[in-house]
């Protein structure tokens, strides 16, 4: 694989992971419940350690990576997106959670259908997954305690 090509994904999913970092961090400032404020300060912490893994990982660190399997609940399927507002109702801003991590799966799936390297596929693979497993968590949190 072209290590410029490899450097160039690699800064596009730091971006992609601080634009994460940034939401999570202004529903953690919007959230009024300890609860909501903890989880998407949770979000937050595991966005910047997606961050520092990427900024340390190499071509030769791939193959360690590990991918697990996530179910998916599908719930995204069913919401519709809309613009953050420091006053969004907490459900709101999980359902906004929910698909941008939803977008940012099908992305990194959609690359990894894309491309012919197998390093970049388990790459692509990975952040699917991560993203996945966030959708998943926020999912689960929607279907506990929005949809009762």
């Amino acid at each position: 694989m072209d290590e410029k090509k490899f450097k160039e994904i690699i800064k596009f999913a730091i971006e992609k992971e601080i634009k994460a970092f940034d939401f999570y961090t202004n529903a953690k400032k919007a959230a009024k419940f300890s609860g909501a404020k903890e989880l998407f300060s949770d979000l937050a912490k595991e966005e910047v350690g997606h961050r520092k893994m990427l900024e340390k990982i190499n071509l030769k660190r791939i193959d360690q990576l590990r991918i697990e399997k996530v179910p998916d609940l599908k719930i995204s399927s069913y919401l519709t997106d809309a613009e953050f507002k420091p006053d969004m109702p907490y459900a709101d801003i999980l359902r906004m959670a929910i698909k941008m991590e939803e977008r940012a799966l099908t992305l990194y799936t959609k690359m990894n259908k894309s491309n012919q390297d197998e390093k970049l596929n388990k790459l692509f693979t990975f952040l699917a997954n991560e993203e996945a497993k966030h959708k998943l968590r926020l999912e689960k949190v929607y279907d506990d305690e929005i949809l009762k």
